[in-house]
């Protein structure tokens, strides 16, 4: 039985020998989480009365955000699945069981999926406020309102992107475990 700790270190190692393909993974989903997170400027009642026109078109764009991410995000990972397709074959060649790939998958994963939500909600917080200042600007409202960070888009972006890539990580769970070893050597 392997150590726990080990699948912690062979997950960063992971991750630093294949950062040419994960650096642009997590920029990507980063994007992904803050072009959704920038969603709390209709949550912003000094700004947006609800029901209004510009509350319903941010909603509907908030939709389609989500709906544009999900797509994004399971397209890029079978890009870079693909990728460590041959490296996930050899490590069960030479003696890795598939519940072993999948708690190394696991921890990657959970690393992957912080880094993203983390940076893409701080990314949205910094470059909210200038999106702000520019749809102050188209509406002529001056500086009359303030700016805020809602805690409710905080909490719901972390949840629809958690689920999201909960979702990935089991896609890619199933995929490595209905391959055979051969056919993982293959897929790289």
């Amino acid at each position: 039985m392997m150590n726990s700790k080990i699948y912690g270190k062979l997950a960063v190692t992971n991750l630093k020998n294949n950062r040419k393909s994960y650096i642009p993974y997590i920029l990507a989903s980063a994007f992904s989480v803050m072009m959704y997170f920038m969603d709390n400027l209709y949550r912003n009642r000094s700004l947006v009365e609800k029901g209004s026109p510009l509350a319903i078109m941010l909603s509907y764009a908030d939709a389609v955000l989500l709906i544009f991410s999900i797509i994004f995000l399971f397209y890029i990972n079978s890009f870079l699945i693909k990728r460590r397709k041959k490296e996930l074959g050899i490590y069960n060649i030479l003696g890795m069981g598939k519940g072993h790939l999948g708690k190394m998958l696991f921890l990657e994963s959970v690393i992957t999926t912080v880094a993203s939500i983390i940076g893409g909600i701080l990314a949205g917080i910094l470059l909210g406020k200038l999106v702000y200042l520019i749809l102050l600007k188209i509406l002529h409202m001056g500086g009359k309102i303030e700016y805020r960070i809602s805690l409710a888009s905080i909490g719901m972006t972390t949840i629809f992107f958690g689920a999201i890539f909960i979702l990935i990580f089991l896609y890619n769970l199933l995929q490595m475990k209905l391959s055979n070893p051969i056919e993982l050597l293959r897929g790289g």
